[in-house]
């Protein structure tokens, strides 16, 4: 009876022995025991637990492979964009990295968020709310009364499969989401595109692309911006947010050490604008952002093209040129154009920036009428504005908890216009706005804006005027 007691005690601290890597004198000097050696059965049940505890606390201790990084020093920085005066890195060829600027980076452009980052998969995104108030209805974007609107909820999703291949995505919630009762909601998915890089200067990508014509498509997430309301090129000549199925490529040159060039060129569905022979044709002057085209099919056979160059010459000032070129009716009789110019200069606290595009439509006329098929044949608008950023010290001093090292605030005025025909005077959508904004950001990615905006229909002398206040972060 006793031998077997003995070996049963002996295999069972073999079995200790082997699981948690003991051995007779290592583990004896870790533990601050003698290298005597200790008989079995004189090895109590309590001593093997304080050994077996002693040895878990040891490994939990230890880094393992699985432990998700924290040092967040190698990734993506994200393009300042058309916000406040935070730096960004530019890798100049195979030099150094320069900080300063906010020149976008072409097709990378999408990938120069905020994010967290686990293993392999980055998750993040930005939200946005809004509350307005016009005093009269039928102006675009600010509707009569006072309103509360959850614009947008959108999760973004990164991953770098391999050091080559990567992946892209958003999911847009608008309003809410799609909602029964309402029927004012959306959930889209706004991007998503595998990119495979070859090098800087050449990269290939599929999917569901954000348009590169304009600056601000690529750049229109509510927490880059300083004011509440989007520009009316953008929404009526541009439709941002603008995206398409396709597939092309996008790179980035350095002519200098100071310099750089991005290019963007797709191949796309297109739009899709009905019939131009049966009487089918679905825009008139309320634009045609309602006619971008299907991420699954398309409606005639032949595919458009989007492309877009940038020139930095220097950190700090960047201009640009984009066009949309395809046929819009099922026929494929007849040719939709978009061209657009766009810039962005920088010193110190100050910036200015804008935006044009014209719209040149086959088949179009000054008279257009959607039930007999004929669109408006002219389309323009553009944006002028200007930024100025602050920080008064005296409110650095009275509250450093709420006015830090990053926060500023930014005072904005913006001049815009938009005509979707302008070859007829007196159409629904031949608009101006100029709005005042100011807004306070407490870090460079969360924004609290407020803006005033006057807005004139030149079909109707009748005032809309209103304020918007708009809170929006990224997370």
């Amino acid at each position: 009876m006793r031998f077997r007691l003995m070996f049963g005690a002996l295999a069972a601290f073999s079995l200790l022995v082997g699981q948690f890597g003991f051995s007779s004198e290592a583990s004896a000097r870790d533990e601050g025991m003698s290298d005597t050696p200790i008989a079995v059965n004189a090895v109590s049940k309590e001593e093997i637990q304080r050994m077996v505890d002693q040895r878990f606390e040891d490994l939990m201790r230890q880094p393992t492979r699985d432990t998700p990084p924290t040092d967040f020093s190698n990734v993506p920085i994200r393009g300042l964009g058309q916000t406040t005066q935070s730096q960004k890195r530019i890798q100049q060829g195979s030099g150094d990295w320069v900080t300063g600027g906010s020149v976008l980076e072409g097709g990378r452009t999408v990938y120069a968020k905020p994010f967290v980052r686990a293993p392999k998969t980055i998750v993040g995104g930005y939200m946005d709310f809004t509350i307005s108030d016009c005093n009269n209805a039928g102006s675009r974007d600010c509707s009569e009364g006072l309103e509360f609107d959850q614009e947008r909820f959108v999760p973004f999703f990164y991953s770098q499969v391999t050091d080559r291949l990567s992946v892209a995505a958003e999911v847009e919630i608008e309003h809410g989401g799609p909602q029964g009762n309402q029927g004012d909601g959306d959930l889209k998915i706004e991007f998503a595109t595998m990119d495979y890089r070859f090098d800087d200067a050449l990269s290939l990508r599929g999917g569901i692309i954000l348009m590169p014509v304009g600056r601000f498509n690529l750049v229109h997430d509510s927490p880059l911006n300083d004011l509440p309301l989007r520009p009316m090129v953008s929404r009526l000549i541009i439709p941002s947010t603008f995206a398409e199925s396709g597939i092309g490529f996008f790179g980035t040159f350095y002519p200098t050490a100071l310099s750089k060039v991005d290019y963007e060129v797709y191949i796309v569905n297109g739009f899709d604008g009905g019939s131009s022979t049966a009487g089918g044709a679905t825009f008139g002057e309320g634009g045609y952002r309602g006619r971008r085209g299907s991420f699954k099919t398309d409606n005639n056979e032949n595919k458009a093209v989007v492309g877009r160059v940038s020139v930095s010459p220097f950190l700090g000032v960047e201009i640009a040129g984009s066009f949309h070129h395809g046929t819009w009716d099922d026929e494929s009789d007849h040719y939709l154009n978009i061209f657009a110019i766009d810039g962005l200069i920088q010193r110190g606290p100050f910036e200015l920036l804008g935006e044009a595009a014209w719209t040149r439509i086959g088949g179009g006329s000054k008279n257009p009428m959607t039930t007999n098929g004929t669109p408006p044949k002219r389309m323009a608008g553009y944006f002028v504005q200007g930024n100025y950023h602050f920080m008064p010290e005296a409110l650095r001093r009275m509250a450093p908890t709420h006015f830090g090292d990053s926060s500023t605030f930014t005072a904005v005025v913006r001049w815009g216009e938009a005509d979707t025909n302008t070859q007829r005077s007196g159409n629904v959508n031949d608009l101006q706005r100029l709005t005042f904004g100011l807004n306070f950001r407490p870090v460079e990615d969360s924004v609290i804006k407020f803006a005033w905006t006057f807005n004139d229909h030149k079909d109707d002398p009748q005032s809309r005027n209103g304020w918007q206040l708009s809170m929006a972060t990224y997370f």
